[in-house]
């Protein structure tokens, strides 16, 4: 450790920097490193943030309890502030571009890869390598350990933030990820009595940090992540206002395609997410081997 001490005082070149690590070290400041919007979890992150040149992974009940909004802020930092795309790959539901956008996300800097299962993992080394790429966002359900390592190792040798969803169940599961955390909705303890829009605003996630480059934290860290009326469809936000569309009728309320937003669906933890009615406006984005970018499939 002494030898290692030493060649962190004489200075590194910042991608090694970025693979040494002291026993003692939890924050530090890095430019490669994206704030996550959240001061208290900022606090608990090696690097004060999201690091570049690392594999994060987040496991999850089910999709849509939290983890796009948890990681909407650096996601507007990326797109907007440093002009820098974010990458797809393989996510369980089509991207709404209505709800980014209601988060400042800049939309033309996402892009959405469609691949079958056995290819995305090379799906995903490849957009890790791609310039101008600030995170790549990959689920892989089922991952062997030697594929988890050649992600952490693409994640190394990349300047973009690398995160993989899996299911809570692989917690149990050794990984390469230096960062692995469970993230679990919560909802208000008095959430029975309260009407929709006020539960809504006081929704939480969870996160217990279960691997980490340091001390592990005492207990779990609580985020309150507000669902935002207008990141949901136009009839979904119809039928929460109690008001009727087009036809006189009320709208059909259904889950929106990022978060759960059915007070229901939190309670049964329903790994359904639906597609709105309105989804075919959208722009489809698809891989391009020469160059990854958006293609208008209408």
């Amino acid at each position: 450790m002494g030898a290692a001490i030493s060649l962190v005082e004489i200075g590194l070149a910042s991608d090694l920097q970025r693979q040494l690590w002291q026993g003692s070290q939890v924050t530090g400041t890095d430019s490669s490193v994206i704030s996550s919007g959240h001061r208290k979890l900022d606090r608990v992150l090696p690097g004060a943030g999201w690091m570049a040149g690392a594999l994060t992974e987040l496991l999850v009940e089910d999709c849509g309890v939290g983890e796009m909004r948890l990681l909407s802020r650096a996601l507007r930092e990326l797109t907007t502030i440093k002009s820098r795309s974010a990458v797809f790959v393989s996510p369980p539901w089509k991207p709404y571009l209505a709800a980014f956008r209601a988060w400042g996300i800049a939309t033309d800097k996402l892009f959405w890869v469609k691949t079958p299962e056995d290819q995305t993992l090379w799906a995903a080394e490849q957009s890790l390598k791609q310039k101008g790429v600030g995170a790549v966002l990959i689920w892989l359900p089922k991952v062997r350990p030697e594929a988890l390592r050649r992600l952490q190792v693409a994640a190394q040798d990349s300047q973009a933030l690398a995160f993989l969803f899996r299911p809570v169940e692989a917690a149990a599961q050794s990984s390469a990820a230096p960062l692995r955390m469970i993230c679990r909705p919560i909802l208000p303890d008095d959430a029975q009595t309260m009407n929709r829009r006020e539960w809504m605003q006081q929704v939480m996630l969870q996160i217990d940090i279960i691997k980490r480059r340091g001390p592990l934290l005492d207990k779990p860290l609580r985020l309150q992540l507000p669902l935002q009326m207008p990141a949901l469809p136009e009839h979904v936000r119809r039928s929460r206002l109690g008001r009727p569309g087009k036809s006189g009728q009320k709208a059909r309320e259904v889950n929106h395609v990022v978060d759960s937003g059915d007070f229901a669906a939190f309670n049964a933890r329903s790994s359904q997410a639906a597609i709105d009615d309105d989804a075919g406006t959208e722009l489809e984005f698809v891989w391009n081997a020469e160059l990854v970018g958006p293609v208008d499939r209408r």
